[in-house]
């Protein structure tokens, strides 16, 4: 866990058990620095049955910032953790809000996607897999991305099918939230495949080669003129990475 100043996690801890109702995700800052508090969520039963025991959950998340952290990957730093709580500095705004406030200049927007799909990659690379990579569970602070959310760390035993997709479920999300900017999607996606040595990419094609069925099914729900959102993002991952990887393929 990251060293913190021993005054700073005291208020921190005090912050997590002073509170009576507090809610699942907390913001504090102290000296001037932000920090995040979480806890678990607070399933019904038949919800528990869906989505398992929370805190089996929050133990991997805690896994997984810690196995990240050592190994210096990209994960907001842990700073402090309980049997029902941890806490996490600051990493910077998301991704997915750089996309849908379009504040930032493009080039930045592009920037932190690339930058993304390096650090997924080092990640794969060491051997893991972070089980749900979704751009509103990235962090850019302008010169790093910083993971969140580990919930689903560790869940996949199988290591290569888990970043597998892992990288399918970074694609699905480029496309759902940042479906503006097709020109950085496809750079943030050739990134990825430019450093794997490890056969993810090829993993992902031959999943989505057995889907181009199913694409092809989905054709005239697209021409409907619906919203479908999820739906026009897969078929755009589907269409663009077998795209990617024949034009690549025919240049080698």
């Amino acid at each position: 866990m990251r060293s913190l100043d021993s005054a700073v996690v005291q208020e921190l801890r005090q912050r997590v058990s002073l509170q009576k109702d507090p809610a699942r995700i907390e913001r504090v800052d102290i000296q001037g620095k932000t920090y995040w508090i979480k806890r678990p969520e607070h399933h019904s039963f038949l919800w528990r049955l869906r989505k398992g025991d929370p805190l089996k959950a929050l133990r991997r998340e805690i896994l997984g910032y810690r196995q990240l952290n050592a190994l210096g990957l990209a994960a907001a730093p842990l700073v402090d953790s309980g049997a029902d709580y941890f806490i996490t500095a600051n990493g910077g705004a998301s991704i997915a809000t750089l996309y849908h406030d379009q504040l930032d200049a493009p080039e930045e927007r592009g920037r932190a996607l690339r930058a993304a799909a390096k650090a997924l990659h080092d990640i794969h690379a060491a051997g893991m897999a972070h089980g749900r990579p979704n751009l509103k569970d990235m962090l850019w602070d302008g010169e790093k991305v910083h993971f969140i959310d580990f919930e689903m760390f560790g869940v996949i035993k199988n290591q290569r099918r888990a970043q597998i997709l892992d990288l399918l479920i970074f694609g699905l999300s480029c496309f759902a939230i940042a479906n503006s900017s097709a020109t950085q999607t496809r750079e943030a996606i050739l990134t990825y495949r430019a450093l794997d040595q490890r056969g993810i990419w090829q993993g992902a094609i031959r999943w989505l080669r057995r889907l181009q069925p199913a694409r092809r099914a989905m054709q005239p729900l697209l021409k409907s003129g619906k919203r479908l959102r999820d739906l026009r993002a897969f078929c755009a991952m589907i269409d663009l990475l077998t795209a990617l990887d024949a034009e690549v393929a025919g240049a080698a």
